[in-house]
């Protein structure tokens, strides 16, 4: 039986809904107010864990189900790689939020990798500092060709801006990230989504 067009639009109209209720809620969670010890510590906030462990564990939990109890003729060899592929892109989000904490100081940025290597980048270092729309990302670049990786989603991103604002070379700075940085630094960071 085909769905009728009101079906479909109730379909995608409820998976929108979901879909901002969600995205409200990590936008929510990354400013909330945090003790005064970790003023300088950017992390990611509780939510990029559970969507992270949510997704793994449900994927890879479609996967065993597929070619278990609920095994039939249309389970292929594909559709378990489709599950399996689809629980492994959940899972960077379990990483970053275990791994990629930063913090940031007067002189520098102290940040951790994807897979836990750390590393330092001097604020007088900084060659430039880029916002990538589309990944939700600040991409501060040194003189070595460093990259460092701040996603959207940190909580502590107004005082990072601030930071990079007050001790960054000028000259890093285009006019469009200067006026990010700003409005970040205000308590107003980039959108998550759209």
């Amino acid at each position: 039986m085909q769905d009728t067009w009101w079906q479909s639009l109730v379909q995608w109209t409820l998976w929108g809904a979901a879909m901002a209720l969600i995205m409200g809620w990590v936008s929510r969670n990354r400013l909330k107010p945090r003790p005064e010890d970790e003023a300088r510590l950017l992390r990611h906030p509780i939510s990029t864990l559970v969507i992270g462990v949510v997704g793994t564990v449900f994927f890879f939990g479609l996967a065993i189900i597929s070619n278990t109890i609920g095994q039939n003729r249309t389970a292929t060899v594909w559709t378990t790689l489709c599950f399996v592929s689809l629980g492994l892109m959940s899972a960077p989000m379990i990483l970053d939020y275990v791994y990629g904490r930063h913090q940031v100081s007067e002189d520098a940025i102290a940040y951790g990798r994807l897979f836990g290597r750390r590393g330092v980048m001097r604020w007088a270092d900084v060659r430039r500092i880029r916002f990538s729309p589309g990944m939700k990302w600040f991409v501060l670049e040194d003189q070595q060709r460093t990259r460092v990786r701040l996603s959207a989603m940190l909580m502590g991103l107004p005082e990072f801006a601030r930071l990079a604002l007050a001790r960054v070379p000028p000259e890093a700075l285009d006019d469009r990230t200067r006026t990010l940085l700003t409005e970040t630094s205000l308590g107003r960071p980039p959108r998550v989504w759209g």
